[in-house]
């Protein structure tokens, strides 16, 4: 009770700083305090408090950023602030006196319900709705399902995270019955189904697929045209599911604990790299100046593009992930079978029943400075062997990033300077150098889920 007195005393003051902020900049707006703070939801070591600025919908869109985000860093001077971005940008903020504490002020407009102008204008009917359905007594299924999510690496629908929002947790918790039920469901969940609490969508699940696409669909209770689960990766969704079940099979307190990644030492690192007889390869990027939220996704998209330029490229990619700490570094990381590949490789061509097909592959290949041997017939079609122009992965994108060749990187990673590309070898003074990576590092090799006892 002291905890919870101080957290809404704190929140208090906040919001009347930004509400005194906004009055001194003549600028009109509902200052209220919203999400897990306002429903009484949060869970102890992990606190947000919501501040929304509500303002008149006759403030332009574009406007609406560069009008409410100044007043919120004067409301929050002191304290180290990240801008964030969602629809539009808004203001993160860690107070200094309490590290476990952190503030998010968010400009939306005040509308009527339906009335929308933009995704953040639903969270104050959101909270509403939460506080008119969740009884008391329910409220701590919602703290359970958090720290549960937390432990398991789901929770938080930011772009990194892929996760669960608060608003999505607390909807599954009125879904169903308690804690034990949402977990229940999920450990024996059907990828055709979906939830419904309002009863928008009542007998028409097909009518839901077609205008919902997405792995887990949560029709938003104040929104019937918007799934609360947009954002859950759908390897989240599974990460859940898979969690759920061990879980119900072996209940333990770890699944409520933030999971704790010792750093990797150089000599866990190449024992790990040795017993695989695969290759890394990492592509190190210096700083990158974008809200937090765009890093991530343009992050994301330059790992996609990478890999598939390495595997039209013929080098075969076992995993990848990224990594960053969101200032001075960012990381894409690649497990290949093999980081050099043979200087030629079998290139089929038709069937040998295809006159003209045949006719055209024997003119192309045969006698071309660029095949190796061939044509030849195997099973019933022509067959060539080819030279390959690159044999080293290493230097195939270190010549694509120094060319700065079409392969479909995020504009943030285009034209970068500090570029490194890295192999196994050396990818380890930067492991004794920086303690998350080597962290980031240990779960990578290790290759297990964070709940996997």
């Amino acid at each position: 009770m002291k905890e919870r007195r101080l957290i809404e005393q704190t929140a208090e003051q906040i919001r009347q700083r930004v509400e005194d902020e906004c009055k001194r900049s003549k600028l009109e707006a509902d200052v209220r305090l919203e999400g897990s703070v306002a429903k009484d939801t949060w869970i102890p070591g992990y606190v947000d408090i919501d501040i929304f600025m509500l303002v008149s919908p006759e403030l332009a869109k574009d406007q609406l950023a560069k009008t409410c985000l100044p007043i919120a860093r004067r409301a929050l001077r002191g304290n180290r602030i990240i801008e964030r971005y969602a629809e539009h940008p808004y203001i993160e903020a860690f107070i200094k006196t309490r590290k476990d504490l952190r503030v998010n002020v968010v400009p939306c407009y005040r509308v009527e319900r339906g009335n929308w102008l933009s995704a953040t204008d639903r969270t104050p009917f959101h909270a509403q709705y939460i506080h008119e359905r969740l009884a008391p007594e329910r409220r701590g299924d919602v703290r359970l399902l958090k720290a549960f999510l937390r432990s398991i690496g789901t929770y938080g629908a930011d772009i990194k995270t892929g996760g669960f929002s608060g608003m999505l947790v607390e909807t599954l918790t009125l879904s169903f019955e308690g804690f034990l039920d949402v977990i229940r469901n999920f450990a024996d969940w059907n990828p055709n189904r979906y939830l419904d609490v309002e009863h928008y969508y009542q007998d028409r699940a097909g009518e839901v697929r077609k205008i919902f696409p997405e792995p887990l669909v949560v029709i938003d209770p104040v929104d019937k045209g918007r799934n609360l689960g947009a954002a859950v990766h759908p390897d989240q969704l599974w990460n859940l599911v898979a969690a759920s079940r061990d879980f119900l099979t072996s209940p333990s307190t770890r699944f409520f604990r933030e999971p704790t990644i010792k750093p990797i030492t150089r000599t866990e690192y190449q024992r790990l790299t040795k017993s695989r007889g695969s290759d890394l390869l990492l592509i190190s990027f210096g700083p990158v100046k974008a809200v937090v939220d765009v890093l991530w996704s343009q992050l994301f998209r330059t790992q996609r593009a990478l890999a598939n330029f390495l595997a039209n490229n013929d080098f075969e990619v076992v995993k990848s992930s990224a990594w960053s700490d969101e200032k001075n570094l960012n990381i894409i990381l690649f497990e290949l079978e093999s980081i050099q590949i043979p200087s030629s490789k079998k290139h089929l061509g038709p069937p040998v029943g295809r006159t003209s097909e045949s006719t055209s592959f024997i003119r192309k290949h045969a006698g071309n400075s660029n095949t190796v041997a061939g044509p030849w017939i195997e099973n019933q079609r022509w067959v060539v062997e080819k030279h390959r122009q690159e044999t080293d992965a290493q230097q195939l994108i270190r010549q694509a990033l120094a060319h700065n060749s079409e392969i479909g990187l995020a504009s943030l990673f285009t034209k970068r300077k500090r570029v490194k590309v890295l192999n196994q070898n050396t990818i380890t003074p930067l492991i004794s150098s920086n303690v998350e990576f080597s962290k980031f590092m240990r779960h990578f090799l290790e290759g297990r889920p964070v709940w996997y006892a």
